[in-house]
């Protein structure tokens, strides 16, 4: 009498583990597993008050593994990727990505799994304000005396990034102007050669700028002198300079074009140069004072020692 049950219970096991697999065979077939690749945006966390994070990319690449029911549905804010920088000093850094998903998922990749970054102390200075002219006035008119709202601005970020600028421009469109006017222009941040600088925060944004438009009733021919800063690479010395064109005629006030004999370029910055090189290089013109060249080529030539 006693052996019935225990068949029966042997029966009942057999018959669950059936089930089981089946179950299995059948969500596998109706609900496979599948992947996705999403961009996530990378969170910085525990970032100092004091320091600015630099080279830190806006998204990381995960992958994740789960049911098709699931990642149909799934979405960027179901997942959450970052990087931790607490207790990390100044300079080059390497931070591990953390990446949190559904529990009834898996995390099969993330990419890059490590950020390459540099922390960046934040500071602040004054840099000095200065005008752009773009366009052409009308036939016979020149820009006079320039006056600004303020002569300086404060730039703040990064020490790196801020010890490059050098100055704070105003781009001003004088097309077309015949008479003095006023504007309210928007600043951008530029390096010894002119190129822009992004990254850092300008307070104010904006200055008041009042141009003077005054006849043209003089000209001069003056010579142009580069203004080369720099030092060329070892092994490579300098062989020669040369301007295209050697001289510009500028116009302007009698008393101010008697004191110019020559103009200056921009600064022109060899740092790195091992060959021959031509560079566009704008001109350096006092206020009240315009060309209808605003730029020379400067040829350096350069030799191995």
């Amino acid at each position: 009498m006693d052996r019935l049950p225990k068949k029966n219970l042997t029966a009942k096991i057999i018959a669950l583990i059936m089930a089981i697999v089946l179950w299995v065979y059948v969500m596998n077939e109706q609900n496979p597993p599948v992947e996705i690749s999403m961009d996530i945006p990378l969170e910085v966390r525990n970032l100092s008050n004091s320091v600015m994070a630099v080279d830190i990319p806006d998204a990381v690449r995960v992958k994740v593994r789960g049911p098709r029911t699931l990642i149909v549905g799934l979405s960027q804010k179901d997942i959450k990727s970052y990087i931790d920088l607490k207790g990390l000093s100044d300079g080059r850094n390497t931070a591990k990505v953390n990446t949190a998903i559904p529990a009834s998922l898996e995390l099969v990749e993330v990419s890059p799994e490590k950020i390459n970054f540099r922390l960046d102390t934040i500071a602040s200075r004054q840099v000095p304000v200065e005008a752009k002219i773009i366009g052409t006035l009308p036939s016979g008119a020149a820009v006079g005396k320039i006056t600004y709202s303020l002569p300086t601005v404060t730039v703040k970020g990064p020490s790196e990034l801020l010890s490059t600028v050098v100055k704070a421009i105003a781009d001003v469109d004088v097309s077309g102007q015949a008479a003095d006017f006023t504007l309210n222009a928007p600043l951008s941040l530029v390096d010894e050669n002119g190129k822009k600088v992004e990254g850092l925060s300008i307070t104010p944004g904006n200055v008041s700028i009042s141009l003077a438009v005054v006849p043209i009733v003089n000209k001069k021919l003056v010579d142009i002198k580069p203004n080369i800063i720099g030092i060329l690479p070892k092994g490579i010395r300098l062989n020669q300079i040369s301007i295209n064109p050697e001289q510009v005629e500028i116009s302007g006030d009698a008393k101010i074009l008697e004191k110019i004999d020559f103009l200056y370029t921009e600064p022109v910055n060899i740092t790195g140069i091992d060959k021959d090189t031509a560079i566009e290089v704008k001109l350096q013109f006092k206020e009240g004072v315009v060309s209808s060249k605003n730029t020379v080529i400067v040829n350096i030539s350069t030799a191995k020692q």
